[in-house]
């Protein structure tokens, strides 16, 4: 078998030495013409004489006795290599030293408390919510010696169950030490913040589907959709929050909304405000024009922007769908319930416990004896649904 050994390439030094072992030249020539090298020949005929004649054969000296201490071994190796340069070390220093690591992006803001009740449950068990008509009406005229009218209730019950949201990441030791740039520092805050995210979805597609309204919940014979689903204007928010303010309950007893919520996607964030924040607005009839000062449709009115609207529907009608909901605390009963397992109602941050430690001391350290990396997770627990479809007035905006 035949071995082939690549031999490095020579330096300046080595191949220095190779003429001077083969006699092939003598030192002094290997400086320059004569005993002055091309520059130094040149400077001198320019009388700029950037170097003595003295000074110039010292250095030759000093250069010889230099290749004779290599070759008789009265110097290292060491020194007769080249001078070591960034080139020798592209990847050492290939990497551009002013490095940044850009932020997080900002987290869309949180708005279901807004327009949802926040519960707790005890437990996962499934939790029920009844709702009761109860016997309140106006009373009837009771002729003499005939008997009054007796009245029974009517219930609903609403029902759901908590559940647990997980999720988290590991690092290696490695990944840890190489971390130069605090990249892995913010994941913490990101799972937290991804339990927030998970809240805000979670609310969203109970409301809205991939088509804008929840078909579910929006219906005919619950009365909750705008009729011709107009598209955001002045006019069908002042006609949805009307038919809001106008509700009754199964006996025909009017239901007191006092505030509102208007919840749109990003697509109709600045409609809404536009129609919020105007101060007057002109209204043409029959050839009159009259001017109204104020904005009376922005009194109790409270716009949320909820950026997870486009998430949920996919496929149409993000951009022009619209919700008025009656404000869950100045309601007896609200539109959704969102519960939380009771001792748990905030997102938990957990880290395994390390089960690894140093022998001699110096205590525990944070990643695992058999594959040395470190585990953090987030843990979130709650659920809900629908309760009342008389608190909440809808418009996919498509106008049909």
């Amino acid at each position: 078998m035949t071995i082939t050994i690549q031999r490095p390439e020579k330096t300046h030094f080595a191949s220095t030495v190779e003429a001077i072992d083969a006699h092939a030249v003598n030192v002094r020539a290997l400086f320059g013409n004569g005993g002055m090298s091309p520059v130094a020949t040149s400077t001198r005929q320019a009388g700029v004489g950037q170097f003595g004649r003295q000074q110039w054969e010292t250095m030759v000296l000093e250069a010889e006795t230099f290749v004779e201490q290599i070759i008789r071994g009265r110097r290292g190796t060491h020194q007769f290599a080249e001078a070591m340069s960034t080139d020798l070390f592209p990847a050492l220093f290939g990497d551009s030293l002013d490095r940044q690591l850009y932020g997080a992006y900002t987290a869309a803001p949180t708005t279901w408390r807004n327009y949802a009740r926040r519960s707790m449950v005890n437990d996962f068990r499934e939790v029920k919510r009844f709702a009761a008509s109860g016997v309140r009406s106006l009373l009837t005229k009771t002729p003499e010696l005939t008997e009054h009218e007796r009245r029974t209730t009517e219930e609903k019950e609403y029902k759901y169950a908590v559940e647990k949201y997980e999720a988290g990441f590991g690092l290696s030791f490695e990944a840890m030490v190489n971390d130069d740039l605090d990249a892995f520092a913010r994941l913490p805050q990101d799972l937290a913040q991804s339990a927030v995210d998970s809240e805000e979805y979670f609310v969203t597609s109970i409301w809205a589907g991939a088509s804008g309204l929840n078909p579910a919940f929006f219906t005919g014979p619950n009365d909750n959709i705008l009729t011709g689903n107009p598209a955001l204007t002045r006019t069908a928010l002042q006609a949805a929050i009307t038919k809001l303010m106008k509700r009754t309950d199964e006996r025909g007893n009017p239901i007191a909304v006092t505030a509102v919520e208007l919840v749109v996607g990003p697509g109709l964030a600045l409609q809404a405000q536009e129609i919020i924040n105007a101060t007057e607005y002109r209204i043409v009839q029959g050839g009159n024009t009259t001017i109204i000062s104020g904005n009376g449709v922005a009194a109790n009115l409270r716009v949320s922007v909820n950026y997870w609207l486009p998430v949920v529907a996919k496929t149409a009608n993000a951009d022009t769908t619209w919700a008025v909901f009656a404000n869950p605390t100045s309601s007896a009963r609200p539109a959704i319930e969102v519960g939380f397992l009771r001792g748990y109602e905030q997102p938990a941050l957990f880290e395994k416990i390390p089960d690894m430690r140093r022998i001699g001391g110096g205590g525990e350290v944070p990643w695992s004896f058999n594959s040395s990396q470190a585990e953090k997770k987030v843990q979130h627990i709650f659920g809900g649904t629908f309760i009342d479809s008389r608190m909440v007035i809808g418009s996919d905006g498509k106008g049909s």
